[in-house]
């Protein structure tokens, strides 16, 4: 089972306040705001880390996927554990086709053409 709350305990899938998970959690889904249901660490594979904990502010650190370490509040709520899907932007596009539905779906930024006679 999954459960949620400052009660629960330390497993993957669970979901509980910054603030009573110890440093070096690997967490997703990380809120930045109380109560806007996650919004960092969500795309495929990613995570971050619990660094720290400041007890006097009650404001936690965080280390994001992009490296970046960002203070949030410790009451914010995370999951344990990382995204799957991991190592999906590895295997290469093997045709144009594959590339023009990927890039369909997000901006038209396919093709790039050099304007290179």
């Amino acid at each position: 089972f999954i459960y949620c709350g400052k009660k629960a305990s330390l497993t993957i899938g669970n979901v509980l306040p910054l603030g009573s998970m110890p440093e070096g959690t690997v967490v997703c889904n990380i809120e930045e705001k109380a109560g806007d249901r996650g919004n960092l660490a969500r795309a495929s594979g990613n995570y971050g880390t619990v660094i720290s904990h400041n007890l006097d502010t009650g404001k936690s650190r965080v280390r994001l996927p992009s490296g970046s370490k960002k203070s949030i509040p410790s009451v914010c709520r995370a999951m344990v554990g990382i995204v799957a899907g991991g190592g999906r932007v590895d295997k290469p596009l093997l045709k144009a086709g594959a590339a023009y539905h990927k890039y369909r779906v997000k901006r038209n930024s396919w093709p790039r053409v050099r304007g290179v006679a």
